[in-house]
Formats: structure tokens, C-alpha cells, sequence
């Protein structure tokens, strides 16, 4: 289980990262999204830091099994609460499938690692 860890950690670490990216553009679709779901623009940086800050601890955790894990398990419940946001607001599964993808994605690089 080794190797799917490896490849499921450092693919959810770059789609953090590129998703931080926008949230730090605060990029129009983001903002749009956040206000659908009734959650306030100005915390869109702070998402952004918590992505990279989970992506950082999966690559670093490659190499610390304690590190991965944990980064794995924040991500998880990021990406669950994302995805419980989203279906509050009853928004679209075009824009929910994204958060509740990545729960999986995150879940099982936890279960992997």
C-alpha cells in the first residue's frame, strides 16, 4: 500500500497547491462559489494556507510516516466539511463532486499511509 500512498499523497498535494493558487487570486469562481455557500470572501486566503499547509505535510510525511498521516487526516476532514458545505447550500453536483472527490482522494491516502 506503499505506492498508492506515495501516488495519492503527492496528487492530492498538487491539487492543494493549485487550488491555493486560486484562492490566494481570489479568482472569480472562488469568490462566486463562497458566496453560494454562505461563507464569508475574506477567509478564502485562510483556506489557501490550510491547503498548502496540508499539501506541505503530505510531501514532507512521504518521509515521516506520523506527518503523512496526520496531514492526511486534516485534509480529510477539510475536504468532509467542504463537501457538507456544499450540499448545505444544495449546491450543484458539478460544484460538489470536486470537494467530495478530494474527501475520498484524502481518506484514502490516510488509509494508505
Amino acid at each position: 500500500m506503499e505506492v498508492m500512498n506515495v501516488v495519492l499523497s503527492i496528487l492530492l498535494a498538487l491539487v492543494c497547491v493549485a487550488s491555493a493558487v486560486g484562492d490566494f487570486k481570489l479568482l472569480p469562481q472562488i469568490v462566486e462559489s463562497m458566496e453560494r455557500l454562505r461563507m464569508p470572501t475574506r477567509i478564502i486566503p485562510a483556506l489557501g494556507i490550510a491547503k498548502v499547509a496540508g499539501a506541505l505535510g503530505l510531501l514532507f510525511g512521504l518521509s515521516n510516516e506520523a506527518l503523512g498521516a496526520y496531514a492526511a487526516l486534516c485534509l480529510t476532514v477539510y475536504f468532509l466539511l467542504a463537501t457538507a458545505l456544499h450540499i448545505r447550500a444544495r449546491d450543484t453536483l458539478a460544484n460538489t463532486l470536486p470537494a467530495a472527490v478530494l474527501f475520498l482522494v484524502a481518506l484514502g491516502a490516510l488509509v494508505t499511509g
